[in-house]
């Protein structure tokens, strides 16, 4: 809250991201030098986003993408084959009759994967200006959602996917934040009940900020992130077959986004 207060940040911020990292921030940004640093810079506030992101999410929309699932058309999703791992992961570990938290969605690939796999309610959390027309579905500002922390613990399950890299480098309007995404974990853990599930997909390479698009998590952040939850197993695209210990980190600039699925201990 009080990183959002202090950054001016609002629901409807027209400001683009700032361009650089500050040079008294580097430090907290980039692990005191262990992590890499380099350029790409996207602007993404919810004021630019195309028409099409903004479309209502209704029971049609769903079952267009429950279609997919059935013939595991994984081309027609935002990230490809890629998202698969998200399938197999609740297909193993199923969220039947459960309510849980999508953190970050544009669009309601992940929310249809949880519903089509037995979920009773998801909830999703996005800087975007989301219309819900679902009866299984609920939308909250991550503004509202930490005002009204109350409201959203004891969560069954959260879910999030090529999110979480992303938070505090304000490329979706979020406040700067160098420690971000710990922060988002921090927060996942106090909302999820005890034993509850994390499905988290993050690209995992040598620990890298490429500012202001994402940050790549290598041997250093990823054990940060995952402080406190246990390992249960981790997918890769279409490979319906669970690793039943965390994949090594490649040593390339070229990273894989793995789905973890984690339990909070």
């Amino acid at each position: 809250m009080d990183v959002q207060i202090k950054s001016n940040i609002t629901a409807d911020t027209k400001d683009p991201p700032p361009k650089e990292i500050k040079e008294s921030e580097k430090d907290l940004y980039l692990l005191n030098g262990f992590s890499q640093l380099k350029s790409r810079y996207i602007n993404e506030i919810p004021a630019n986003l195309p028409k099409k992101f903004l479309e209502p999410w209704t029971t049609d929309v769903i079952k267009i993408f429950f279609s997919y699932y059935d013939n595991s058309t994984w081309g027609a999703l935002p990230y490809g084959g890629e998202c698969a791992a998200v399938f197999f992961a609740l297909k193993h570990f199923k969220p039947t009759s459960l309510t849980g938290m999508v953190i970050g969605s544009q669009t309601p690939w992940v929310e249809a994967m949880a519903l089509y796999h037995g979920a009773a309610k998801v909830i999703t959390a996005e800087y975007a200006p989301l219309t819900i027309q679902h009866p299984q579905l609920d939308f909250v500002h991550p503004l509202e959602m930490v005002k009204n922390w109350q409201k959203y613990t004891d969560l069954d399950f959260v879910v999030s996917f090529s999110s979480i890299e992303h938070s505090g480098l304000a490329r979706y309007g979020d406040p700067p934040d160098p420690i971000g995404d710990l922060r988002e974990l921090s927060k996942i853990y106090c909302m999820l009940k005890q034993g509850g599930l994390l499905y988290l997909g993050l690209p995992s390479g040598p620990d890298t900020v490429e500012y202001n698009a994402h940050r790549v998590y290598g041997y250093i952040r990823w054990p940060m992130l995952a402080a406190g939850f246990e390992f249960l197993g981790a997918f890769f695209g279409e490979n319906p077959m669970v690793y039943e210990k965390p994949p090594p980190i490649l040593s390339t600039d070229y990273h894989k986004q793995y789905l973890f699925v984690l339990r909070k201990k």
